[in-house]
């Protein structure tokens, strides 16, 4: 993969982010899980944190094209020609992915300590995935990095690649929103068997996450339900974010500090 792949991406990400919040949040607005509908003290913040970090992204970007030259240790030349094929496999190893390292958030003391930043809202909307901390960031970034330049060689024509992280993009937004999602509607519950949503994903952001802890996959609900994880419940939670000695600062330095919110 060439970092023209991940430049456009990079570039791509903030017009489709931007789309996915603005649509989200209009939804979010018209038909809310919870009131208000829109916390604009916290939306503010996570559109500023995103920002700082894009920024930080395209530093890391040109740095890993600077210094990372071609590999693909493991060679899939047999999917030159099957572009849908390498597509659909590169989704779902970056989704499988996705889901291991976020569930290592949750579950390994250091890197729970990171990830507190995205958990720090009380007010979960279409902007909450832009709220993460900088390692977080880096994580995040590295996955396509380490799965496609390094490791694999999946031959992918020009734009798979853009496509299969651009659907992870659009569907942040749609899984954070402030959306009313009843799983108990048929068609609702045949979306989330296999894709995540405002119902399912509200449940990882639950503030008793010490009980309730799971739904950690990003574009799909599968894995969750492999390994054992989906924490479901018909009805969406009542509470978000954190609390004790977990809860942060609410401000930007607050939150990639990690400032606790206790005095």
């Amino acid at each position: 993969m060439s970092l023209a792949e991940f430049d456009l991406t990079t570039l791509a990400s903030p017009v489709i982010t931007a789309g996915s919040m603005i649509l989200f949040l209009l939804l979010g607005a018209a038909f809310p899980r919870v009131e208000p509908a829109v916390n604009w003290k916290d939306t503010g913040l996570n559109v500023l944190s995103g920002g700082v970090l894009f920024l930080l992204r395209l530093a890391l970007i040109a740095f890993i094209g600077a210094n990372l030259g071609e590999q693909g240790w493991v060679q899939l030349a047999v999917l030159a020609d099957r572009p849908v094929l390498s597509g659909v496999l590169a989704f779902l190893l970056v989704d499988l992915t996705r889901y291991w390292v976020h569930r290592a958030h949750h579950r390994v003391p250091i890197l729970w300590r990171f990830h507190r930043t995205h958990h720090s809202s009380e007010h979960i909307n279409a902007t909450s995935g832009l709220r993460m901390h900088v390692v977080d960031m880096v994580q995040l970034t590295m996955i396509p990095v380490l799965l496609f330049r390094v490791i694999f060689d999946f031959h992918l024509q020009p734009g798979v690649l853009e496509a299969v992280l651009l659907v992870g993009v659009a569907m942040d937004g749609f899984q954070h929103a402030n959306l009313r999602f009843p799983l108990s509607r048929g068609v609702n519950r045949a979306w989330s068997a296999v894709f995540n949503n405002p119902g399912f994903h509200a449940w990882h952001h639950v503030r008793d996450g010490h009980v309730c802890d799971g739904n950690y996959g990003q574009a799909l609900t599968i894995w969750d339900r492999i390994f054992g994880s989906d924490v479901t419940q018909d009805a969406p939670p009542e509470l978000y974010g954190l609390d004790g000695h977990n809860a942060l600062e609410n401000s930007l330095l607050g939150l990639h500090l990690l400032r606790s919110r206790e005095p």
